[in-house]
């Protein structure tokens, strides 16, 4: 892992911090990074086995079928020149 210049880091950010406060947050930013680095090592091993295997799938046959019942399917709307009125938003 790379090296922290802390104390720059804590300029930076414009922050003062009491030295056994400045240790501890040291050590948490520290941990944080190499759980990253982790993760990166991790992505870069698995990048190769991630793609999804294309798999024919069965599919249906669409076919037509007419709907009759427009008038009970609408019964229950607010309609406004022919069109479906819903609520606003």
């Amino acid at each position: 892992m790379e090296y922290i210049d802390f104390d720059r880091l804590l300029k930076i950010c414009r922050l003062e911090l009491e030295p056994d406060e400045k240790e501890k947050m040291q050590k948490g930013i520290v941990e944080v990074i190499a759980y990253f680095d982790t993760l990166n090592s991790f992505n870069a091993e698995v990048e190769g086995r991630a793609r999804k295997e294309e798999k024919p799938g069965v599919l249906r046959e669409d076919v037509v079928k007419e709907f009759d019942d427009v008038d009970g399917l609408l019964k229950n709307t607010k309609t406004y020149r022919f069109y479906v009125v819903g609520p606003k938003i």
